[in-house]
Formats: C-alpha cells, structure tokens, sequence
C-alpha cells in the first residue's frame, strides 16, 4: 500500500511528462534553447491560465482539466480528471517568494552543495527542433538530451507568446517516447483577473509552503540532518527538500538536477519488517524497496522517481547511516 501511494502521488506529477513531437532537428545555439527553458520555468510560476490537457502513459489516456491563478503573490491550482475514477485536487501556498532547487536551475542558477557545484548545463544539452502549433497557439520545440545514461531526455512545446509549456515528451534512453503530455486548449484571458475562487480553492491547505525548502542566489544546499545519508547520488543532482519523520515513523527526502525528481523514503516503523524487496515501474517512475537493520532497528528504504532503473537502484544501495552517526557510535564503543 505504501509504494502504491507513493506511485500515484509522483503520477499526479503530470506536468512533466510528454508528448512526441516529430521533425528535423535545426541547429541552433545552446543559449537560445536554454534561454527558452529558462523562460518557461518563470511562465510556470508568474501565469493564471485554465485549460485542458491530455496525459498518456502504458497505453492509457486520461483527460484532466486545470485552473492556475496567481493572486497576491500565491498561487491556487484546481485540477479535475475528466475520465476515469472522479478526482479534484485542490491546491493552494505556493509562494512566489520561494524558489527551491528545481526553479534556480532551470533559471541559470549555480548551486553549490558541499565542495561541489550543480549547473543544469553540465548535465543536458539544449537544442531548437523547430516551431509547431499545439492548442491553437504557436510554440517552439526544445529538445533536452543527457550527456549521460542516468536520466532521461526530452522534448518540451514552448508557447511563443507566454512561455508557457503546453507540449513536453520524456524520452528513453534510447529516444523513445515514455509519456505524453499536451494540453488541447488553454486561455490565458483576462477573465481570469476576476475569477471567484471557491471556498474550497481559497482555503485549502494541501499545499502549505515548506519555508525550509525556499533558497536565495549562491545559497549553499547543507546536507539533512538524519540518521541516514546516500553515499552516492546521481552527479548534478541536489536536496530538494527533506522532511524528518514525525508520527508516521517516515523521513524523505528530496533530489533534483532541475528537471528530474526523485524522492527517498526511510520507514522506521514494525510495518517496515513486513514490506518485501520490490523493484516496480510505473510507466518511468521507478520504486526500489530495500530493507536494512542497524542498531537493533529494522528499517525499509524505497527510491521512488522518474530516473532509470539503474539509478534509481545505483541509490538505493548507496543509503547508509550517516558519517557523523558513525563516528558518535565508534567513539562511545571506544
């Protein structure tokens, strides 16, 4: 149950996945194809739209309505599956204040985490494939190839007025489309100025702003502070966000390089003796369920993300009790 809830929520995340856009590829600079990307990742942020989009993944196509507002400097966001089982969501505290790892890449940013730094640049390269036209709108096609097997490509429709992305494809390794995404109609009018938010949309608390998670230019991203620690993580990636356990026993953390998400579990409770080894896929996300004992404590750790299969599982492996825990531990055997 625990892995299936996990997998949804990440599939709820269908604003990163796709739809194939063919044609030839035009050459253009890398700055402008970033630049284009770097657009984009404001246009998400700083727009009110409503629309209608199509999400495909394993052969299912699923129709979802969605209304995004920017008001006084938050965003509210209701979304509606339009097929299928009934499903709203309702979402509301996303400061635009708050810019988290994910946003300070895709906008140029250099992070710096340790005695290292990640630049998305380093990671991917950008190319323009061309124009097209998805929802009646012109948009160009920005294609995102990774220098290297431990992520996946893409191919994103920037709206050419707004920046907005209204068509994006998750590409395998061997370019082949995983996901589609593309919206059928979307309306940026001014209507949307005055749109009555319902009591629903204005008081929900679903997505109360983690303060923690906001950072500000040259920042340097410190370590979590837990028991546990991933000895090895994809290079480019960076903490995202990390939430300690609390009542449920469960502690996560966060991973991006801007583009890619991944998440970590750790559950410390009696049910983790119970949860089995487990290598799933859902479509491109991914879940690796290892177990672990130490002190006396069995604990269950699960990768959950849109990363291959080998990275995904390269990390879990990687997960051990951190370097200061060891070091208090050895000191007081001594």
């Amino acid at each position: 149950m625990l892995v299936k809830q996990l997998l949804n929520h990440f599939k709820m995340a269908a604003f990163l996945a796709a739809i194939f856009a063919h044609g030839p590829l035009v050459a253009e600079s890398m700055e402008s194809a970033y630049d284009l990307i770097a657009r984009m990742a404001k246009a998400s942020k700083e727009l009110s739209y409503k629309g209608l989009f199509t999400y495909e993944y394993r052969g299912q196509l699923r129709s979802i309505k969605v209304v995004h507002l920017v008001r006084e400097g938050e965003t509210y966001e209701r979304i509606v599956h339009m097929d299928g089982p009934e499903r709203e969501i309702v979402r509301r505290g996303d400061d635009l204040s708050c810019l988290r790892a994910a946003d300070m890449l895709l906008r140029g940013s250099v992070l710096k985490v340790n005695d290292s730094y990640a630049k998305l640049e380093d990671y991917y390269e950008f190319y323009i494939r061309g124009d097209a036209r998805i929802a009646g709108r012109k948009v160009s096609l920005v294609e995102v190839l990774p220098k290297d097997k431990l992520r996946y490509g893409y191919i994103v429709g920037i709206d050419k007025e707004t920046g907005l992305m209204l068509q994006s494809v998750l590409l395998s390794q061997s370019g082949k489309p995983l996901e589609r995404f593309q919206y059928v109609d979307i309306s940026f009018t001014a209507d949307l100025d005055n749109f009555q938010l319902s009591s629903e949309m204005a008081e929900s608390e679903d997505m109360e702003v983690n303060k923690s998670a906001c950072l500000e230019a040259n920042q340097k991203i410190e370590p979590a502070p837990s028991l546990w620690e991933p000895q090895w993580l994809p290079p480019g990636f960076v903490l995202s966000s990390y939430q300690p356990a609390g009542a449920d026993g469960q502690e996560s953390w966060m991973y991006t390089d801007g583009l890619a998400v991944f998440s970590i579990f750790i559950d410390s409770t009696e049910r983790s003796r119970k949860f089995p080894p487990l290598d799933a896929k859902l479509g491109t996300t991914v879940a690796v369920l290892t177990k672990a004992q130490y002190k006396n404590q069995h604990y269950a750790i699960c990768v959950v993300g849109e990363i291959p299969r080998a990275t995904a599982e390269q990390v879990a492996k990687a997960i051990a009790p951190s370097s200061l825990d060891r070091l208090s531990t050895s000191s007081q055997a001594k």
